[in-house]
């Protein structure tokens, strides 16, 4: 059999083998592919519809657009409860600037400076998204990836401003679908005809009007430089109120413009040395809304709720100062963008005003303020008043007076000019959180000194053991103080943040605004609606006059208020501290308010420090009114000045009992309340019925619950009857809800430094039951996710207390090895200084045998010795030397007392 044979090498022929270096990295880059592959496939499974529908939703979206989404829009129209229109708000640009007649710096500079990549993408810019993630990976630096496309639909035609990965993947199907629909110029002209460049300016015609008073043509560079920057911040770069920062961007942009070769290295140095140079065109547009608070009021409450509708996540409550003046931040710039959006055109808002009952209450208040004719240095009259005046049963706003006058003071103070509330603040943060604890009216709490607080009486002295409705009568403040510090989880505060009350900071987590004490203050609007809950059981509904906001431009109903109550008091503490005001005005400090044409009235009133600030809060079972008067300049009031706020309630609740013909009954008090002449007991024990009774309550639970089902099967189509929703697309969008609660949990918080993060996740909970159309699915959300903030409440309180447990576990060890060694310490001095006494008890025994001249000191020694010993806790007896002799002279007695004899 032949050999094989054997392969020969050719002379600079090497064998390729794998170092094992080389292997292992092999074999980790393939473990890391395998990796990344199976996470891409495991988030597609589990999130891939939410995605899939994201991407269908935006092709559904792109197809309905067309020019006339970006052309001038329908002036916005504000209508009372009757529908007639009470102001038209016209545009701020008159005319549409065609691409051809736009000055040609600004088209090229903007794409220089904002999406210069703009006429090589389609839309997107991968370029830009990768390095805008390095930057960000690298130095920790926002980069903005988004193109001019993209703005354009995020502003335009989602007017969407959340950060979710589903609205920026829906942002960028839009935007591709865009760049196939329209030219690249007809984008341009588009976005420079609806960009936002601030103070209700929409559009470069309108800007350089505004700004400089002159044509978009004939702008200069350093002018076009300064509008081309604007649209990154319209608030940090405002050349109004901050003029630096908007000449740095200017500067940046012009910088840019050079970089690009656009302008020359001459037009570069001359423009830098050019100030701003501003030339401000008041538009004579009657976009005024300041001459009526009514009016200024719904526009306030429309801004808000396009920007609720649009993403924007509303937060009351905050973990320290530095998140709250983030989100102040953001809230004072997206409110501007979409006021400026209102006051362009666009809407039709309806509201709940009666203008004639606005003019009436206004009315009662001007008369209440005969005689005070004062004004201050800028012409204002003084002192100055706010009044809201809130339906308890809807919880809509009736009325609300910001000021004595609006002429010459635009100030809406209901809503813009939060002021200390003094004991109004009670009822809210010591006493219903109290009942909800257990107290009642005839409890008993000692009005003495509180120990480490200055917290004083507006009285002399105590009263010692009070009720805690006479302490309310009286507006005790010790009480009240001592009521909000027992609160130990701090929930008055939580109650305020549930009620919207939107300038309390984490510093007034302290009992102290139980007496008044805010950071801020508070408005007669939160005031008006906190007190509401309690003729509502507890429940708190969002004080609003308006009902409907429709998008002419968009042909969608972006707003309905479906009064959603959120549950703030329980019924029983609720209808005490309705008992218990009503002594107040009964009885107590707010006897001058008792309405003459109704005997059931509840309020209380609120006084600061020096009489600056000046409250009461007054209602019967149909309204509430709270009323705050006070000098813009805070200074002291006359006595006379202090009971305007209950002469204006007077004035106006006896007016509105009139006009609304309020029934002559009294608050219904729950079947769960005992009620023995003053005293209330709550139980849960079921009222005994009579045959009567059961017979009325079955035919009343029969009518109720047809009426119901009809209700309910409207209620069912909601979603398909007002917007247009098919079963499939709102069960999608009440999935979505579903998912997000059931994968909320708030026991997997294991820190309480992850608080933050877990409130964030809740609120982007919140944000997706916002898009639920189906009114009854999205309460039955909002009850679920309160219970989960609740849940997340008490699982950061056993954290905290998890952690104080530790803490305190270790200082009481820490004591006890200090403790120990402190008494190691004490036994060497002690058994150096036995040693010692053992010694000089020798020498003053033989001193005074031999009656040596320095016996005394000898003595003397020997008694501060057994005075340290005694001092360290050790025994030194008292020692009787006897010299031998029988002369009283001859003995001593050596004791530690003795140098101490004479006082």
């Amino acid at each position: 059999m032949a050999k094989r044979k054997a392969k020969t090498m050719a002379p600079n022929e090497k064998r390729h083998k794998l170092r094992p270096g080389w292997r292992a990295f092999w074999i980790v880059v393939a473990t890391l592919y395998a990796l990344v592959i199976l996470g891409a496939g495991w988030f597609w499974h589990t999130h891939g519809a939410t995605y899939k529908q994201a991407i269908a939703d935006g092709f559904a979206l792109s197809k309905t657009v067309t020019k006339n989404s970006f052309y001038p829009k329908q002036p916005t129209k504000v209508l009372d409860r009757n529908g007639t229109v009470m102001k038209t708000l016209t545009h701020t640009q008159s005319t549409y600037i065609t691409y051809k007649k736009i000055n040609p710096m600004l088209t090229k500079g903007l794409v220089a400076v904002e999406d210069k990549r703009f006429y090589e993408h389609h839309g997107v810019d991968p370029y830009a998204i990768i390095r805008g993630g390095f930057q960000f990976l690298l130095y920790h630096q926002v980069q903005g990836g988004s193109t001019l496309t993209q703005q354009l639909v995020k502003n335009i035609v989602l007017k969407d401003q959340t950060q979710s990965p589903t609205r920026k993947l829906k942002e960028m199907v839009i935007a591709q679908q865009l760049e196939k629909k329209f030219t690249k110029h007809e984008l341009l002209e588009f976005y420079l005809n609806d960009v936002y460049l601030g103070h209700g300016t929409y559009g470069i015609g309108s800007a350089a009007e505004y700004y400089f008073s002159k044509n978009q043509k004939e702008l200069t560079l350093p002018e076009l430089a300064l509008l081309i920057g604007l649209p990154n911040n319209q608030v940090l770069y405002d050349p109004l109120v901050h003029p630096q920062a908007a000449k740095q961007r200017r500067d940046t942009v012009l910088m840019v413009l050079h970089q690009q070769k656009l302008i020359t290295t001459k037009q570069f140095n001359q423009a830098l040395k050019t100030p701003l140079s501003l030339k401000i065109h008041d538009f004579t547009y009657d976009n005024d809304i300041s001459s009526n608070y009514a009016l200024s009021a719904a526009i306030n409450n429309t801004v808000e709720e396009v920007m609720r509708a649009h993403g924007f996540v509303f937060k009351y409550s905050f973990a320290n100062d530095a998140a709250q003046k983030r989100y102040d931040e953001s809230y004072n710039q997206a409110y501007k963008t979409y006021q400026g959006q209102i006051l362009n055109g666009g809407y039709t808002i309806k509201t709940t005003i009666d203008q004639n009952l606005q003019n009436q209450v206004q009315q009662q208040v001007q008369k209440t303020f005969t005689g005070y004719n004062t004004r201050s240095a800028d012409g204002k009259l003084q002192p100055q008043v706010s009044s809201t005046v809130v339906d308890n049963k809807t919880g809509n706003v009736l009325a609300v007076i910001g000021g004595r006058t609006t002429d010459g003071d635009h100030l809406n103070r209901t809503f813009a000019a939060p002021r200390q509330p003094g004991s109004a603040s009670k009822p809210l943060t010591a006493y219903a959180p109290a009942f909800e604890r257990g107290y009642t009216p005839q409890s008993v709490v000692v009005d003495g000194p509180v120990a480490n607080s200055a917290v004083k009486n507006w009285y002399t002295g105590y009263k010692g053991p009070v009720t805690l409705r006479y302490a309310l009568e009286q507006s005790i403040n010790t009480v009240a103080f001592k009521l909000a510090l027992s609160d130990t989880n701090r929930t008055f505060y939580d109650d305020l943040a549930k009620m919207d009350f939107s300038s309390i900071t984490p510093e007034d987590r302290n009992p102290i605004i139980a007496i008044g004490g805010y950071s801020h203050g508070v408005t007669t609007t939160e005031m008006a609606s906190g007190y509401s809950s309690f003729a509502r059981g507890g429940d708190f509904i969002q004080p609003t006059n308006i009902s409907e906001i429709y998008d002419t431009g968009q042909h969608r109903m972006i707003y309905q208020n479906a009064h959603s109550k959120v549950p703030v008091y329980t019924e029983n503490a609720s209808y005490m501290m309705l008992n218990t005001m009503q002594s107040v005005v009964k009885n107590g400090t707010g006897k001058p308010a008792a309405l003459d044409n109704f005997p059931y009235t509840a309020g209380k009133t609120g006084t600061t420090d020096d009489n600056k600030d000046v409250y009461f809060v007054g209602m019967t079972p149909e309204f509430t009114v709270a009323t705050w008067v006070g000098y813009d300049k805070p200074q002291s009031l006359t006595e006379a000045e202090t009971n305007l706020p209950m002469q204006v309630f007077k004035n106006v609740g006896q007016f509105l009992v009139s006009d609304l013909k309020e029934p002559q009954t009294d608050f219904p008090m729950p079947s769960t309340i005992i009620k023995k002449g003053d005293d209330l007991t709550a139980t849960k024990e079921s009222k005994k019925q009579t045959p009567a009774d059961i017979i009325d309550n079955a035919m009343t639970t029969f009518i109720a619950q047809q009426v119901a089902a009809n209700k309910n099967r409207l209620a069912n189509l909601d979603y398909r009857l007002i917007y247009h929703l098919s079963k499939a697309e709102e069960q999608r969008r009440e999935q979505v809800v579903r998912e997000a609660i059931n994968s909320f949990d708030p026991s997997q918080m294991t820190k309480a430094s992850e608080y933050g993060q877990y409130l964030d996740k809740l609120q982007q909970v919140r944000y997706k039951n916002q898009k639920v159309r189906h009114m009854k699915a999205k309460q039955d959300f909002d009850q679920q996710i309160l219970q989960l903030q609740k849940t997340l409440n008490v699982q950061k309180a056993t954290l905290d207390q998890e952690k104080e447990n530790s803490r305190q576990s270790a200082l009481n060890a820490q004591k006890a090895q200090v403790e120990q060694e402190k008494d190691q310490q004490r036994q060497q001095i002690l058994a150096g200084l036995r040693s010692q006494y053992t010694t000089q008890l020798q020498k003053t025994r033989t001193a005074y045998q031999n009656n040596d001249s320095d016996k005394e000191q000898q003595r003397q020694k020997l008694i501060d010795i057994m005075n340290q010993i005694r001092s360290y806790g050790g025994s030194a007896p008292d020692v009787t030397i006897d010299a031998g002799t029988s002369t009283a002279s001859d003995s001593s007695t050596a004791s530690s007392n003795s140098s101490y004899s004479s006082r």
